[in-house]
């Protein structure tokens, strides 16, 4: 077999799911506590539940495609049952570029392939298919996108699939489509199963595939972002020479030709808030506390911003410090669309919700406490909702179980709220602890944009932006 230079970050595409230790903890015993516990509506992690998610995010020339294939055609020819997907939004792109693709592959790496059976591997074209003569063992080729049930009937011939690859995966028309496919593939995997997205960042910031396949990261899928460099060794100088000419003449879009970074010509809605600046560690905090016992929180307001079928739920929790600064300790978020698809239910209530709130109150207090942060008593806080009729009603339930301060935000105007943010962020009044719950916060300010009318569209997550506005209407027009 030819010896192929695998670049060093796609080593873990090579590698089993699990060491030989992890993969003893698998037991019947194991995946039935598994069950029960996920039946009992806990969160588990993708490592808990065995599940191994890639997604690979680069630009032109970085060698995704490639070096993905090679890491799948051994799955192939493991004696061990198992097939695999590689997919693509249309059918008419299969055949010239994943088809073609992975034939490349089979043959790079040794193998023969035609269209007979006296070859290591056959071609099939109706469908699109290739079989490991030995094994069995196939690739399936197919289109998942503008029928969501598209998906929902197909099955492995050997009746497990060891790998779901899905090209170009920013190409779909949303992820609903990415969301059937990996949905049926799950009930055909175990714990050595992958599931790689590969895709180049499209250019806007409101491009769904540039707030999905973040958000898979958050829940346990490896990313691998690989760009050019990581292939230097193995490009002609001609190339080379030419892509850093396109780096000298046009930067903005070399970031996003060849670094697979997102550029767009929209701009941030509150463009002052900089990651780097504004998102405290939580060790700083309390190196503060340490230093100077009483500094803690004077007082707490809490934005609440909510829905009831498709809009979130979010309560920002911003403390005002001895030193007027705004710190947002905590962030409650209910993505209501996403508990309606996982239970079933028509919505929630604002009476469910309102314990729903209470409860993580009560558990965001004592987090809090365990970290050194006294939060104020029930008079030291006040509770902001949004004046819109529908979240009113929300307040009033909530004052009912909890006696809390609660007034309603009836004076909006959403220019002026930016304007009042963005502010706060350029004179660095405003600062966001750097904790797990915050992260969705932190992801909506990087991400909440205008388009290139300098119109804010319809369609984005700004839920606990919204939360902000009303937490600090209150700081600035009736605290301060």
């Amino acid at each position: 077999m030819p010896r192929l230079v695998i670049p060093q970050i796609y080593a873990p595409l090579f590698l089993p799911n699990h060491t030989k230790e992890q993969a003893a903890r698998f037991t019947p015993e194991y995946k039935a506590d598994v069950r029960r516990r996920l039946l009992r509506g806990e969160e588990l992690s993708n490592d808990e539940i065995g599940l191994k998610e890639f997604v690979l995010k680069g630009g032109r020339i970085s060698g995704k495609t490639q070096n993905d294939d090679y890491a799948t055609v051994p799955l192939l020819v493991q004696k061990e049952k198992g097939d695999v997907w590689i997919c693509r939004s249309e059918e008419s792109t299969i055949r010239r570029s994943v088809f073609q693709a992975m034939q490349s592959a089979i043959r790079d790496l040794g193998y023969t392939i035609s269209n007979r059976k006296d070859t290591d591997f056959r071609v099939l074209t109706s469908p699109f298919e290739i079989i490991h003569n030995k094994t069995g063992n196939r690739i399936q080729f197919f289109a998942i996108n503008k029928d969501i049930n598209r998906t929902k009937a197909m099955t492995p011939p050997s009746g497990k699939l060891k790998k779901v690859v899905l090209e170009e995966a920013n190409e779909p028309d949303g992820e609903i489509y990415v969301e059937a496919l990996r949905s049926t593939a799950l009930r055909f995997f175990d714990e050595n199963s992958k599931i790689v997205y590969r895709y180049n960042p499209p250019p806007g910031l409101n491009h769904w595939a540039n707030r999905y396949y973040p958000l898979l990261q958050r829940r346990g899928a490896v990313l691998i972002h690989s760009t050019w460099q990581d292939i230097a060794e193995l490009l002609d100088p001609i190339i080379i020479a030419d892509i850093l000419k396109f780096k000298r003449e046009d930067p903005l879009h070399y970031s996003y030709w060849y670094g697979g970074e997102v550029i767009s010509m929209e701009g941030l809605v509150i463009w002052s808030f900089d990651r780097n600046k504004h998102v405290i560690p939580l060790a700083d905090l309390q190196a503060k506390i340490r230093r100077n016992i009483y500094y803690q929180p004077v007082q707490m307001l809490y934005g609440v911003d909510s829905g009831i079928k498709r809009d979130a739920t979010a309560v920002s929790a911003w403390a005002i410090y001895p030193d007027g600064l705004l710190i947002k300790l905590g962030t409650y978020f209910l993505d209501i669309a996403a508990y309606r698809r996982r239970t079933g239910v028509k919505g929630i209530t604002h009476t469910d919700q309102a314990l729903m709130i209470n409860e993580w109150h009560g558990e965001f207090k004592r987090r809090m406490a365990g970290w050194g942060v006294i939060i104020p008593s029930a008079h030291g806080e006040r509770w902001c909702f949004d004046g819109a009729g529908i979240t009113q009603d929300l307040m009033w339930e909530f004052e009912k179980i909890n006696n809390a301060f609660c007034k309603a935000i009836t004076d909006k105007d959403v220019e002026r709220d930016i304007a009042r943010l963005v502010n706060s962020y350029r004179s660095n009044m405003l600062y966001i602890l750097d904790t797990e719950d915050n992260k969705v916060s932190i992801e909506e300010m990087e991400s909440f944009a205008r388009n290139e009318e300098n119109e804010i569209p319809e369609g984005q997550s700004d839920h606990t932006i919204d939360a902000d506005k009303y937490a600090t209407y209150e700081y600035y027009y009736n605290f301060m």
